[in-house]
């Protein structure tokens, strides 16, 4: 009986060990996990347009499927369609659109003036209207210009 008892003792503070290197364990992936950096960003390859200066859309939905790791090109059509119509509403209700590392969206309002006919010469009125404009951020104007 003596050698059960000392056997089922060894087994209680084996067990102890275990389930205290267990918890450590568990604390010091939490601090590794959190001390880790952060995945580098994708790097995105601009292909060159076919027609030398302008893409087309079906080149846009690619770009945008590649960048993205989207399925397909229909699932990137989409995507782009929900952001263009967000942006389209908020201008129609007045907002200002924030583009982060693009720039600032946002409707204006053009006075009436005075014109002039280039082919006649006639002087004619010019009506108020609104229009979009784009204002470049700073970050883009250093990047193309």
């Amino acid at each position: 009986m003596a050698a059960r008892k000392k056997t089922s003792a060894k087994k209680k503070t084996a067990s102890k060990k275990t389930a205290s290197k267990k918890s450590t364990g568990k604390k010091s992936a939490a601090k590794t996990a959190a001390s880790a950096p952060a995945p580098a960003a994708k790097t995105i390859r601009v292909k060159k347009p076919s027609n030398e200066t302008q893409y087309s859309q079906t080149e846009l939905f690619d770009c945008i499927q590649s960048a993205c790791d989207l399925e397909n090109r229909r699932v990137a059509k989409d995507v782009y369609s929900a952001f263009a119509d967000m942006i389209q509403d908020a201008l129609k209700k007045g907002y200002k659109v924030p583009l982060p590392g693009i720039g600032k969206m946002q409707v204006r309002r053009s006075k009436a003036r005075m014109g002039r006919n280039p082919a006649t010469g006639e002087i004619i009125r010019i009506p108020a209207k609104k229009r979009v404009r784009l204002t470049p951020s700073k970050v883009c104007k250093e990047a193309v210009l």
